[in-house]
């Protein structure tokens, strides 16, 4: 039940079709939209129903396995469970059968980045590993082959079904706290005891990584070994862990050890909203079994992933950057405090709101940021906007879509002078866009038409 533009249920579909099932593929999205999907699974024996959910099919079924973003209370679902099928997420499958150690990563924002980091450090010191889970494979394609060392990316959805299974991370990171998904979750109550399945069912074996500066999660109660991480010095009485001091990024176990020199990290991994998560990434990757001394090359050779504050281009001196991820008013926030020089126009809205507190952005947004466009009638655009009531007509601009946002943020920049377009939108993609990534997408080929420039 939703096959979507990832891979969560192209790799269901795989992992039933493999041992032998009789599979039906149903997703509301057409053929249109699932193009790129829909043609991994050509020449399966896999039938299909696009464009709608027909309630036979589910009262028909033995197992549903289900997106986890459609909820247990879905019509369909309990069609099947009255039925007397099984109800699964790709997630929970994932956990009942693998039975070797793995990495699980979570957090409010950045896990997406971390994950992916913790692969590249790994396999850089030569694990073989591979990052899957939310936003990213399968991790159906990892139960197989235990050759593999899984990273998985955990959204609170995940963990509610990792939950049910009565299961944790052997290895748990959780990265930050704050509230998202608000319409989903009656409270931050509900959404906070979602995540702790990240810990929740460790036993003393297991390793827990957690936030120093964090007054909630780092005192978590939990029985397993606990590393810490901080951009910041270590807190007095922390012995693991990793933290950047005086400059070095370092490792405090039985000893301190200097893993890097700041100054030496790419460009893209030093700005700020990237460099908080390289501490917790060192954690995992340690507790994983990697070497110290073997870590530093996988930092500087990582090249960042789509959509999470990626640089995306110059046109003249002016940078484009993608953070079409940044689908809370917090993450917003976090890509406009990055230091830079320069007029700053930031593309924000284009698409569906989570009942979040816009307040705190839109005052961050009148005083930081030069220029700011929305969308002409998406959800998010029109609480944006009214949250910036008042704001000067000509730095609160109206676009229809995304070529005209950034012929607009174009327009208002000089590519003769420092200056940043910054696509950080603070809510979810659709309905405005497919999703996020499609979304992030549109503003890269829109930037490459409009300024027309080789560094593009």
């Amino acid at each position: 039940m939703g096959l979507g533009t990832k891979d969560g249920g192209v790799g269901a579909a795989l992992f039933c079709n493999s041992r032998k099932a009789r599979v039906t593929v149903t997703d509301l999205l057409d053929e249109s939209v699932l193009g790129d999907s829909l043609a991994e699974l050509a020449g399966l024996d896999i039938r299909f129903v696009l464009g709608r959910h027909r309630t036979e099919d589910f009262a028909s079924a033995d197992l549903v396995i289900r997106n986890p973003g459609i909820k247990r209370s879905n019509e369909f679902l309990a069609a099947a469970s009255d039925s007397g099928a099984a109800v699964e997420s790709p997630i929970g499958l994932f956990c009942e059968i693998a039975s070797r150690p793995w990495t699980g990563i979570t957090g409010t924002k950045g896990k997406s980045f971390t994950t992916h980091l913790v692969s590249h450090i790994l396999s850089s010191a030569g694990v073989k590993t591979a990052a899957a889970g939310n936003n990213c494979a399968s991790p159906l394609r990892l139960v197989d082959d235990d050759s593999v060392y899984p990273v998985l990316e955990l959204s609170s959805w995940q963990l509610s079904e990792m939950n049910l299974h009565c299961k944790s991370p052997h290895i748990g990171c959780w990265l930050n706290f704050f509230p998202d998904h608000m319409n989903w979750y009656s409270s931050t109550t509900d959404y906070l005891f979602d995540k702790e399945s990240i810990i929740r069912h460790q036993s003393q074996d297991d390793v827990i990584i957690l936030p120093a500066d964090d007054k909630i999660l780092s005192v978590i109660t939990c029985s397993s070994e606990r590393y810490y991480f901080s951009s910041a010095h270590a807190p007095p009485g922390i012995m693991k862990g990793s933290f950047l001091e005086d400059g070095w990024l370092v490792w405090r176990g039985p000893e301190v050890i200097r893993l890097l020199n700041v100054d030496t990290l790419p460009e893209h991994m030093a700005v700020p909203v990237h460099l908080d998560l390289i501490p917790p990434a060192v954690c995992c990757a340690i507790a994983a079994g990697v070497n110290p001394l073997n870590i530093a090359e996988g930092i500087i050779t990582f090249p960042g992933i789509p959509h999470r504050y990626q640089f995306a281009g110059r046109y003249g001196r002016i940078r484009f950057i993608n953070d079409s991820a940044a689908t809370t008013p917090d993450s917003v926030i976090r890509a406009i405090g990055v230091p830079d020089t320069g007029k700053l126009v930031l593309i924000a809205g284009g698409g569906g709101h989570k009942n979040l507190d816009y307040g705190p952005l839109a005052s961050l947004i009148r005083a930081r940021v030069h220029s700011v466009i929305l969308f002409s009638d998406d959800p998010a655009s029109i609480r944006l906007r009214k949250a910036l009531s008042g704001m000067n007509e000509d730095r609160l601009r109206t676009a229809r879509d995304m070529h005209e946002a950034v012929n607009i943020g174009i327009s208002c920049l000089d590519p003769d002078k420092d200056g940043t377009l910054l696509l950080s939108p603070g809510c979810s993609g659709a309905p405005f866009f497919v999703d996020l990534f499609g979304r992030g997408d549109q503003f890269i080929s829109c930037i490459k038409a409009s300024a027309g420039s080789e560094d593009l």
